[in-house]
Formats: structure tokens, sequence, C-alpha cells
């Protein structure tokens, strides 16, 4: 049997030229057409390899348009080329003139930009708005500027980050879009480089009230965080500077309240007290010449409140906070700003900062953890299917009670489910935390019962879900570290999602009261919170069980022997022993390549010296240590002896006169840090204990990303490190970055001293 033979046969398109003008209209055809079959290819499972495999599904071109080979683009810019020439061939043509390739607002843009607007624009609409996005159609700027405001009103600081890089890629420069990504970044606590920012655009020029606020922001934010009397003085003095001047040149409420404010912060009681008087004329006045629909009757009623809290109207104030609250139409994540500023307020005129709370109908955070349903033939009945019913009922009772608005939970059948469809029956926010791939998971915890329909739930959870976190796409179900790993990240991820919106995060637990059947179980999790001084909410399952008649046994479950470490002995190199949960560094000596032949020794000698005087001075050291010419390797315990290590490295590198040693001048280094499970291992060649395995390779892939002089980590050590209430240093966000040999793209913070 003869192979057909393709005979391809397209239009004849050899005599038509195109207009010069269109030439960025092709540019934009082929950027669409490759995110578009990137999008489906990924869609269908596909992830990016060196060369294109169809078995593993993986596939080189699987990276975004910019960072195509031009060979690539070239080819997508051909066939863009080929496809409007064909259009011209079969008689179409244009209206006379050139086309305005900035895309003034097509229909397709005025309806993103509806959805954008939406008063009730929900996290997982959002999200699902930024993943689809069409290039060539988000090529207008104010589709990106409505984005990242709405990420910010939503508290997706981190999100409205994302957006706003990608737009000052296509829109260099853009005013609007440089102060929201500064403001996203204050909100996130990189209060610095929002600094930074805002400093440069006030530098160059602009003096607006938008700009001048921020800016003023980001010191009162240094005020508040800052342990050096001096310190705190100057900041507060430039915040009430810049707030001031904001409104001696814009007359805008905004920047007057907060000049206002911070006047009273700096004890300048005559200053505030005017101030405050002439913000509160004017918002008066302007209130009675608003549409009674308008969304500004928020900021005004809000900012009246202000300026009688500000003279020491507590009435007047909590008329006013009511009004605004009442009023609707604004994002809970708005109304706890606003509060935040009140208690600030309250405490400057000496009362008590909690005295006006109840004039702000905030919800909560609630990260929950629970058992799973029964597996047919458990001997010890736990949670057996059949108490699915009575259970939602409970956790509904739960979270009304908890006033619960957003939630973190990952998404096994049982608990888990039922949390998650509560939550979003209340029109909250789902964050879903899988331990490894979602494939994976679903067969192992969650399409195990049959005649059931928790497979589609599953799914449908995970479409209308705000964040689905996968910490280990190559993790298994039957290693127990990922579930360990799983609920550590789960409270982290919880807690730090707390700390940038300034909410509470109150835990509920579904439990049969007993210890678990694995590592990281719902035992675990309560212990957690309760060491915290946290109140956990408990659902008893044995109480339940008891209620509905099912019968069951004091019968504990068997003990789970907890891994010994290897030992450094021939005979153990080929045990195979349960993973740990570690946090790995990598760093790299920017300028070795630099050092010629003579200075190898002095490197060595200095450099490698400092390094070994560091490791031995501090209290918890690495407890794997290796090098190799300009890297550096270490393993640690917990996710501070990390941290506080990594800081002490870069000091002594940037403290340290390397030119006086024969050493670059210049000499620098990057530091990346990660957390996640590996396999500790005795290595046969080295003859000591090392950790090995994925988590490994990506802390291997965060270094080459790193700003050279700076520690970055991985959204799951930030999230660890809030876990464990670290203090001495703080993670700020850096964005979503693009991991070295194209490894994924992930969140990215940078690590600083705390305060």
């Amino acid at each position: 049997m003869s192979l057909p033979i393709y005979n391809p046969n397209p239009l004849d398109t050899s005599q038509i030229v195109l207009p010069e003008d269109l030439s960025k209209l092709t540019d934009l055809l082929a950027e669409n057409a490759h995110e578009v079959w990137a999008r489906e290819r990924t869609a269908q499972g596909w992830k990016w390899g060196p060369q294109r495999d169809d078995a593993r599904k993986e596939h080189p071109n699987l990276v975004p348009y910019r960072q195509l080979v031009e060979e690539e683009k070239r080819f997508d810019r051909d066939t863009a080329v080929e496809t409007v020439k064909a259009i011209y061939s079969m008689g179409y043509g244009r209206r006379a003139g050139s086309i305005d390739t900035n895309f003034v607002l097509s229909n397709t843009n005025r309806k993103i930009v509806s959805e954008l607007r939406k008063p009730k624009l929900a996290v997982p609409e959002l999200r699902r708005l930024w993943e689809d996005r069409v290039p060539m159609v988000w090529r207008n700027v104010e589709i990106y500027r409505r984005a990242v405001d709405a990420a910010l009103k939503l508290g997706e600081s981190f999100l409205a980050f994302d957006i706003a890089a990608e737009g000052l890629e296509n829109f260099k420069g853009d005013l609007r879009l440089t102060q929201l990504q500064a403001l996203a970044l204050a909100r996130t606590g990189a209060t610095r480089r929002a600094n930074e920012l805002l400093e440069q655009l006030r530098l160059s020029g602009h003096q607006d009230e938008e700009t001048l606020g921020i800016l003023a922001r980001t010191h009162k934010d240094f005020w508040l965080i800052s342990t050096d009397a001096k310190e705190k003085t100057h900041h507060l003095k430039m915040s009430f500077s810049l707030y001031a001047e904001a409104y001696r040149r814009n007359h805008g409420y905004y920047s007057g309240v907060n000049a206002a404010a911070t006047a009273l912060l700096a004890g300048q009681k005559d200053i505030a007290y005017q101030l405050a008087h002439a913000v509160a004329e004017l918002c008066r006045s302007t209130l009675e010449t608003l549409d009674v629909e308008s969304e500004e009757r928020y900021w005004l009623q809000a900012t009246l409140a202000e300026s009688y809290l500000i003279q020491g109207n507590l009435l007047m104030a909590e008329r006013f906070y009511k009004n605004a609250s009442d009023f609707g139409g604004q994002h809970w994540v708005v109304l706890n700003r606003t509060r935040s500023q009140a208690r600030l307020l309250l405490e400057a005129v000496g009362k008590r900062p909690n005295v006006l709370d109840n004039c702000f109908k905030l919800p909560r955070i609630v990260v929950c953890s629970g058992h799973m349903f029964d597996r047919i033939g458990r001997a010890q009945p736990r949670f057996p299917h059949a108490l699915e019913e009575r259970v939602r009922q409970e956790i509904r009772r739960k979270l009304a009670q908890m006033e619960a608005q957003v939630g973190f939970s990952s998404l096994a059948c049982g608990t888990d489910m039922l949390f998650a469809e509560a939550l979003l029956e209340r029109g909250g926010e789902v964050n879903i935390v899988l331990p490894f791939s979602k494939s994976d998971f679903k067969k192992a915890s969650v399409d195990f019962l049959p005649d059931t329909t928790l497979a589609e739930r599953f799914e449908s959870i995970l479409a209308n879900a705000a964040t689905v976190t996968v910490l280990n796409e190559f993790g298994e179900a039957k290693d127990g570290a990922a579930y360990e790993y799983c609920n550590q990240a789960l409270k982290g991820l919880a807690l730090l999602k707390g700390q940038f919106l300034g909410i509470d995060v109150m835990p509920l637990a579904i439990w049969d009261g007993r210890k678990g059947d694995g590592r990281g179980g719902t035992q675990n999790f309560v212990e957690y919170w309760e060491k915290r001084g946290s109140k956990v909410e408990i659902v008893y399952l044995q109480q339940i069980l008891t209620e509905e008649k099912i019968v069951t046994t004091e019968v504990p479950p068997p003990p789970v022997a907890s891994p010994e470490l290897p030992k450094p002995e021939a005979s153990r190199v080929h045990d195979v022993l349960e993973q740990e949960v570690k946090a790995m560094l990598f760093a790299d000596i920017v300028g070795y390549t630099k050092l010629s032949e003579i200075q190898v020794p002095s490197f060595v000698h200095h450099f490698m010296g400092k390094l070994a005087a560091l490791m031995d001075s501090m209290k918890n050291p690495p407890i794997v240590k290796n090098t190799w010419g300009d890297a550096i390797y270490c393993v640690f315990d917990h996710v501070s002896h990390a941290g506080l290590f990594a800081l002490a490295l870069r000091e002594m590198v940037h403290s340290t006169n390397w030119a006086e040693l024969n050493l670059p001048a210049d000499l620098n280094i990057r530091i990346a840090l990660h957390a996640g499970p590996v396999y500790p291992c005795f290595d046969p060649v080295l003859r000591r204990l090392t950790f090995l395995g994925s988590h490994v390779n990506r802390t291997a892939r965060i270094e080459p990303i790193v700003e050279e002089g700076q520690v970055y980590v991985s959204q799951a050590f930030a999230a660890l490190s809030a876990a464990e209430a670290v203090k001495e240093y703080v993670c700020d966000y850096v964005g979503t970055k693009q991991l070295a040999k194209k490894f994924g793209a992930t969140p990215v913070f940078l690590v600083r001293r705390g305060v």
C-alpha cells in the first residue's frame, strides 16, 4: 500500500507586496499565533523539554515568543505575512489611511475592560482573563492598567506586579503602570524597591498626586518598620513633606488627609487639625455634587471619617466609617486598609486602636486540614463517605461563625473538597495547594470510591480556585514527606497572605482526635496551631460517628517509624530512605572567571577560608556542604538556618576588601534558596552524606536568575519561613521569573534583614 503524497497548493501570493506599515501587524500576528499554540499545547499536558518528545509531551518551543530562537520567530513571521497576503489575494482590502497598531479599543478590548471593571469581579475570573490573554488583543495600555488596578483591589498584589511588569515591557515608561507596579511592590512588603522606583519618577519630573502619594506611603512604611529612632524620625518627616507637597500642588483630599495624619503622628497637632479641617470641607462639598451611585463616595466618606478622627471627634468618625462600609462596592481588602489607618490614628490620639473595629465588616482567612473519606475496606472507620452531608453542614456552620472569605487547603476527597465547596458557596476565594502533579494526586487522593462524582467535583473546584499551587510536578504519592511538605507550605502560604493583607488567619480541622496514619496529618496540623497560640476550630468526627451510630473500635493506628539518617558505611549505599524536608542553598561567585592563574591560590586561601570560618561561626551551620570552582552548595535542617547563613554570606562578601587580598575588587555573589523533600543518601564516591532530588535541581535553577549581590528564595521557602514564624529576615516579592534552562516559571522573593 502506497502512502498518499502531500501536494500543497496554497493561494498564489507571489505578486502581492504588503505595505510597510503592516510590518508591525505581522509581528503581532506571529507572536499571537505562537502564544495560542503554546497555550493549547500546555492545556494538553505538554511541558518544555530540550528537544521534542511526543511520548513525554515535551517541546523546546514552549517558551514565551520573545525567548524563541530567531529561526523560529522568522517562521512565525513568515506564516503571518503569508496569511495577510492570502487575505489580500481573496479581494479583501483595508480602508484608506494607515492602521493604528496601538489598537484603539476594539469590541474585544471593550469586552475585556468591561470584565475588569465588574463590581463583583472575583479572583478566579481575573486570573482566567490574565492566563487566557491573547497578546495581540492585550496590546492596549488601558487593558493592562485596568487589570493591575483590579488585582490590587482584590488584594492580589503579586499578580498585580506580574501584570504591570509585562505591561511595562510593551509600554515602556508608562507612568500609570509604573505607579501601579510600585504600589503592588509596597503592598507585598517590598518597600525599598517601591521607594527606589518612585524616587526615580519624582527625580525625572513627575510631581503628580499619585507619584508623590505612593512615595510618601513608602516612607511611612519605613517609619513603621524601623527600630532606629533617627531613621524613624527621618522617614516620618519625609512622608509628611511628600504628602504636603502633593496636597499643595494638586489639592486632592487623598494627599491632604494623609498629610494631616502624618503631621499628627509626628506630634504637629496644630498643622494636623488645620489640614484635617480643610480636607473635611473639601469632602463635604464634593459629596453634595456627586452621583449617589459613584464609587468615589466610599473614599470621600472614609476620608471624612479620618479627618474627624484626627480632630478628636470619635462620634463623627464612627458615623462616617460606618457610612463608608455600608455604601458597598468595595472589596474587603479596601476596607481592611481603611481599618489599619484608623487603628494607627486612634493610637496617635490616645485611644484603644480597636475601638472602631465594629465599623468594618471584615472576613478572615481560614486554613483547613482534615481526613479523607475512608477507603473501601478500612478496618477502623474514621470518615465514611456516608457522613458527607453531615460534615458538610458542620463545615458550613463553622465557616459562617468564622466569617470566612478566603481559604487555603489541599484538595483530597473528604475534608478538603467539602471545605472548598462550602467556601465557594459563600462567594469566597479558594486557594489550593497540591503536593505533586494534579493527575497523580487525583489518582491517589480523590478518585478511589466507585459510583461517585468526586473526580468531576475535583476538576470543578480547580477551575474556580483563585490559585492552584503544585509544589512538585515530579513528586510521588508514596512519599510521606510530600504530604508533610504540603501541610507546611499550606500553613505558610495562608500566613503570607494574612501578613500582606493584614487580616487574621484561623485554622479549621476535621479530625477524629487521634494520631494519623502518616506524616503531615491532621494531628500535626492541630498541634502546630496550638503551639502558635491560635484557637483551632475542630469538627470532631468521632463524635459524629457516635451520633450517627456508626460502630467503631478503639484500635489505635500503627505507629509511624521515623527514618534514620544514613550512616557512612559501604553497607548503606543501596538503602532507600524516606524523603526529608530540607532547605537548600546554591551560590555562585561573580567574578571568579576573571581570576588569573596566579590568583587561584589566593581565592582558595582567602575566599574559601572566610567561607569555612563563617560556617564554623554559625549557631546552625549547614549539615551538608560542598564547593566546586565558583559554586557553593549547602543543605540545612530549617529554612531559618539557611536564610540567616545566606545573609551572613552575602554580608561577608560585601564587607571584604578583596583587592587588598590580591583578588578582583568587584568580586560578588548570587545566592538562591529553596526548600522541599529530598532523599538523604550516602555518596559512595565522597563517602559522606548528601541529599538528592528534584528540589535540589530547582534550587540550582533559581541561582542563575538572581541579581548580583542578592539572595533570592522560592515561594515555598518564603511560605515555610512564614510557617516557622521567622523574624530575623523578610521575604519581598520580586516577580514570576523564568528559571534557568527553561525549568518553568516560578514566583521569586528577595531576602533582607528583618527589624
